[in-house]
Parts: C-alpha cells; structure tokens; sequence
C-alpha cells in the first residue's frame, strides 16, 4: 500500500528536466515574420584565435523556424546573426548550452528587427 501510494505521488508530478551543468549543444532558432519585404539570411561562426569550422548561412523562410544546432567550443566563442541587404544586421546573443532559443525577425520599414520569441531545455546528455 505504501508503495503503491509512492509511485502515484510520482505520476501525479510533473516531470521536471533540467540541463545537465556540462550540455554539449544549444539550439538556435529564427523565425521570418510573415509580411516582410526583403530576403533574410541567419548566419554564425565560431570566433577564436584562429579559423574555425562550423561557419553557416542560411535563408529564411517567413512563418517557418529555421534551427541550428551550436557545438560548444573551448577555444572559442558563437557569433550568429540575421541580415538582409540595405539594412545593419541583428546580432543575436549565444544561448546557454542545454537551452533551445527562438528568435523572431523582420525587415520593415524602420529596419530590421530581431526580439527573442522563448526558450526551454534541450534535456539532459547521458
């Protein structure tokens, strides 16, 4: 009976997940508003004392996410950004590694605009 009572308790939680302290990735995701009149591309690099690989450039597509995974680096640090020709590119912070970040952006006629939309955990590496 007692154990019986212990494992409803634990259904009847909800499952919390938290990152592990040493996640290895952070996911990046831009999200073309719908209605803007210019093609946007998300880009990043690693930044380092010397070349790095994992450079991208990617086109977006309005009201589709687009999603990079981001490999942590000793060595150096992630440089992502949104562009678009005629306008100052928005530069996006890095995510903690373990988090998902969604990030919505636009081109309009003041500019281009770039504002974090959510973030939430990636889960745990075993």
């Amino acid at each position: 009976m007692i154990i019986s009572l212990a494992l409803l308790a634990q259904a009847a939680a909800p499952a919390v997940v938290k990152p592990a302290p040493d996640a290895r990735s952070a996911v990046v995701c831009v999200r073309a508003e719908k209605g803007g009149r210019r093609p946007l591309t998300f880009s990043g690099q690693l930044v380092g004392k010397r070349a790095q690989p994992g450079a991208f450039k990617l086109p977006l597509t309005p009201g589709a996410d687009v999603c990079y995974t981001l490999l942590r680096s000793k060595i150096a640090t992630w440089s992502l950004e949104v562009t678009t020709s005629g306008f100052t590119a928005c530069t996006l912070p890095a995510p903690e590694f373990g988090q998902r970040v969604t990030y919505s952006a636009k081109a309009g006629a003041r500019g281009l605009v770039c504002k974090p939309l959510g973030k939430s955990p990636i889960g745990t590496w075993k």
